[in-house]
């Protein structure tokens, strides 16, 4: 008989101790509507930083003919762009 108590007394220890460590977890997880809103401007940070330039393309910028190529390629990107969605046709009915 003392045996049988002292397996229950030790598993109410270990559920005890099981539901305080699920607490403490969750207690760690659990975000605060201002931790939340603090991670949402990191990570808009970081996009609009994903979008800048690098070090190195600031250190040494395109020559004449590679700006020209990069402002050619733009040109035909927003050209095909407007005639996908059919804004080209559009401005030209404007013109």
């Amino acid at each position: 008989m003392d045996g049988f108590i002292l397996f229950i007394l030790f598993a109410a220890v270990l559920l005890v101790a099981a539901y305080l460590l699920w607490r403490y977890w969750a207690d760690l997880t659990t975000a605060t509507d201002e931790e939340e809103r603090f991670e949402e401007r990191v990570a808009a940070l970081n996009e609009r930083q994903a979008h800048r330039y690098s070090d190195e393309e600031l250190a040494a910028p395109p020559d004449d003919d590679d700006a020209w190529q990069i402002m050619v390629d733009r040109g035909r990107r927003a050209t095909r762009r407007e005639r996908s969605s059919g804004d080209l046709l559009r401005r030209q009915r404007k013109q």
